[in-house]
This record gives C-alpha cells, structure tokens and sequence, in this order.
C-alpha cells in the first residue's frame, strides 16, 4: 500500500473535521442553489470538485510551490479570483434590483453549464486552495513507502470527494427552499441573497483572509 494506513486514518478524521467547518466553496453552493435551484448548486458542486482536483494535481507537480514563492503571481491570482467573484455579485443584484431573474433560471445546459464554469474558476482562481494542498497534504505522506507526488495524488483528491454528502446535503435543503419561493417577489430576494454571498466572498479573498 502506497499510503501509510495510521497516516490515512489520520487525513480522514481531519478531512472530516475541514470539511465540516463552513468556508467559501459551501458558501458559493449554497447561493447557487438559492439562484438556480438544486440542479444549478450540483452544477457549481462539480464545478468546485473539478478545481480542487486541479489544484491537488498542480500540488503534486510542484506548480503550487512556484506560486508560493512568488508573492507578486499569488497577489494576481487572488485579485483575479476577489474580482471575478464580485462581478458575480453585481451580477445577481442587478438582477435582484431589475426583477429580470437573469441569474435565476435552473434549467437547460446553459445555465448548468455556466454554474459548472464560474464553480471551476472561482476555485481555480483561489491561489490559497493550491497552497492548502501542498501545505496540508504532505503531513501525511511517507517518503518511505512510495514517491511523494503519488502519495498526494492518493490523499489529495480525498478531501473534495468525502465533502460530496455535505454538499448534496446543503443542495437538497436550499434547493427545496428556492424551488417554493421561486415565484413572485420572493425570486428578487433570493438573487438578493445570492448577489451578497458572492460579493462577501470575493471581499473575503480581497483581504486576503484565509479559506
């Protein structure tokens, strides 16, 4: 077995213990599912999976400790990732403010393809995701039992895959909660709650406070 088992062990009660602790990747699903409904938050859910699995193998490959190294290319990644997600939230609350619902409607591949695309990137766009990888991961490596860089490609992608059941979990909630106030004045506010998830989130990575 290429991973030591206690060390195992060990990763999945902290992965358990981070995956319970809210953060902005539950915060972006949770307004996704409040603007779009449940299949929109799975969208943005595989979307966040699809960004972190990136990042685990960009860890793995040493990209994240090139990142690390050069404070002016982390600071761009984290103005990229602040400003993206703003303009997601200006997005919403223009839509909340105009009653157009532009960012509301769950159905059709555009709109679940969108969702997949802004999860992917704001994931992406987080330098400190790739950093938590490659700072967290390799307390649970074995140099050895098996090269590092598989060793973290074992671990790495536990983390995003076991927070599957919290995600659907807080999808099937929210969704439940959009689909009866979708209709009326109700759909305004919930763009509304959407918009200010987005925007606090993006303010968040600005400040650079951490995930």
């Amino acid at each position: 077995m290429p991973v030591d088992p206690a060390l195992l062990a060990g990763y999945l009660g902290a992965c358990i213990l981070l995956i319970l602790t809210p953060g902005p990747d539950m915060a972006f699903v949770l307004g996704q599912s409040l603007a779009g409904g449940a299949r929109r938050g799975w969208a943005a859910t595989l979307g966040i999976l699809a960004g972190a699995l990136c990042h685990v193998a960009m860890a793995a490959a040493g990209v994240a400790a090139l990142v690390a190294t050069h404070p002016a290319l982390f600071t761009a990644l984290r103005l990229a990732g602040a400003a993206y997600l703003i303009w997601l939230g200006v997005q919403a609350l223009r839509a909340a403010f105009a009653g157009s619902g532009t960012l509301v409607p769950a159905q059709g591949l555009r709109n679940l393809s969108a969702a997949f695309r802004q999860g992917m990137l704001t994931n992406l766009l987080n330098p400190k995701v790739g950093l938590f990888f490659l700072a967290f991961v390799p307390q649970f490596v074995d140099p050895d039992r098996a090269p590092a860089w598989l060793q973290m490609l074992i671990l790495g992608p536990l983390l995003p895959l076991m927070s599957v059941p919290f995600f659907a979990a807080l999808i099937a909630g929210s969704g439940r909660l959009a689909a009866r106030l979708r209709e009326g004045r109700a759909a305004r506010w919930l763009d509304g709650i959407a918009g200010t998830l987005f925007c606090g989130l993006g303010l968040r990575l600005l400040a650079g406070a951490p995930k």
